[in-house]
């Protein structure tokens, strides 16, 4: 709750004027320019650590009309989420007609909510997105995409995600249990070709169900992956294979990285493909949106550089995990897709109704207090909305289907808020400041 009151605290004077500016206004559907004040942030690109002074810049907000359907490349990063509470099913929040169906959208006093909790409090960048109905309502960056460059952030800058990585990776995942090729109740190891022996002998009985669950048994291995334990993502799901489990697969929540990373080595089994590539056949392309798989350092033109210290390399680490960039549009268009009938991300109600059966054990002491727990690769809350949050150096990201019909992303480069769970009430003040008579 402390944090609950740091945000809410924090943002009902922005609140106040953007409500006051959606009474006057409340049909202007266009995005408002946000003044970013001087920042010094501490950047490390390729090994250095240069100190990089922000200066005053009026960036626009790009607004991306209700009918575009255009997409832009998307990467993401991950890292885990806070902590989760259990029931048995989550609460249906299959979209259905609102007033904010018919009402017009306040993109000016939405962004003031979304840059008051970023850029206003120091992050380099923010994008954010909203698609309603299957289409985009509103896209808009603020601050920085290269500060190194002074290059403006726009509604097309790649940010990376975090765990909402971990989206692309179960949506694919659940694509193959649905064609058959892969059982959700049955051991990975012996549909990943491994008969052991292992040091564990329970690593041969962990299902595929528990991996996507976080109910496997697995370490946090947070040195694995942010202490430069490995190289790469597959050497991290190799790693795990000679581990001894923390508990007994399917009795505990244990959110770790591992259990991804094991789960990108059966997609490229079963596929015959590379990870990011059958990702991108199999999930990104019927969509409509891209994403690429990114490294801690050098970044590709159009992504945010944000700020990785000296010899870290959780980017390659993560992988299946946490390792994708994309634009908050994508994002926001990867989890609509997953609303109703979820065709287009190749799957159907039913099973996505199942990602959504909360786990059946606590996730948290005490529980979260914005009650979240998990699913199959999904986060599901307390008040029904569903998605995924992302942390990582100089990342917090997030992304909600909303019980409104709505949904909503964020991608921050930056270190605020302080928890990522933070921006959850900032999108609930930011909709409702959109959506103000």
């Amino acid at each position: 709750m402390v944090r609950r009151t740091w945000v809410l605290g924090g943002l009902i004077g922005v609140a106040a004027v953007a409500f006051a500016s959606a009474a006057g206004s409340s049909g202007d559907t266009s995005a408002k320019s946000v003044t970013t004040p001087p920042q010094t942030n501490e950047t490390s690109v390729a090994g250095t650590i240069p100190v990089i002074t922000v200066p005053s810049a009026t960036v626009p907000s790009t607004t991306v009309p209700a009918t575009t359907t255009t997409s832009t490349p998307a990467t993401t990063t991950s890292l885990a989420p806070t902590t989760t509470t259990t029931s048995t099913v989550a609460p249906t929040t299959t979209a259905t007609a609102t007033t904010e169906d018919f009402r017009p959208f306040n993109a000016a006093a939405f962004d003031a909510v979304i840059a008051s909790a970023t850029v206003d409090v120091g992050d380099v960048s923010a994008g954010t997105a909203v698609v309603r109905n299957g289409e985009v309502l509103h896209a808009a960056a603020f601050g920085l995409e290269n500060p190194l460059e002074g290059k403006t952030a726009t509604a097309v800058t790649r940010f990376r995600l975090g765990s909402v990585s971990k989206m692309l990776t179960s949506v694919a995942v659940m694509q193959l249990v649905n064609e058959g090729a892969l059982e959700l109740d049955e051991p990975f190891a012996s549909q990943l070709g491994r008969k052991g022996p292992f040091v564990d002998p329970r690593i041969a009985t962990i299902t595929v169900r528990q991996l996507l669950s976080h109910m496997s048994g697995f370490n946090v291995s947070r040195n694995l992956y942010f202490g430069h334990g490995v190289d790469t993502w597959q050497q991290a799901a190799e790693n795990a294979l000679g581990q001894t489990l923390q508990s007994d697969p399917g009795t505990a929540f244990r959110y770790s990285n591992t259990n991804f990373c094991i789960l990108g080595l059966l997609i490229e089994h079963v596929t015959g493909e590379p990870f990011e590539r059958a990702v991108r056949d199999r999930v990104l392309q019927p969509i409509g949106i891209s994403a690429h798989l990114a490294p801690t350092f050098d970044t590709e033109a159009g992504d945010a550089v944000q700020a990785s210290s000296p010899g870290r390399n959780y980017m390659e680490a993560l992988g299946p995990a946490g390792g994708w960039v994309a634009t908050p549009t994508d994002v926001a268009k990867l989890a609509a897709a997953l609303r109703d009938d979820a065709t287009t991300a190749g799957l159907d109600k039913e099973t996505v109704d199942s990602m959504r059966v909360r786990v059946l054990v606590p996730v948290e002491f005490p529980p979260p207090a914005n009650g979240w727990s998990y699913g199959l690769g999904l986060m599901l809350f307390g008040d029904g909305s569903w998605g995924h949050t992302g942390t990582i150096e100089s990342t917090h990201a997030v992304v909600v289907n909303r019980p409104d019909g709505l949904t909503v992303s964020i991608l921050a480069n930056g270190k605020r808020p302080l928890n990522t769970d933070d921006l959850l009430p900032v999108i609930d003040l930011a909709v409702a400041a959109a959506f103000a008579a």
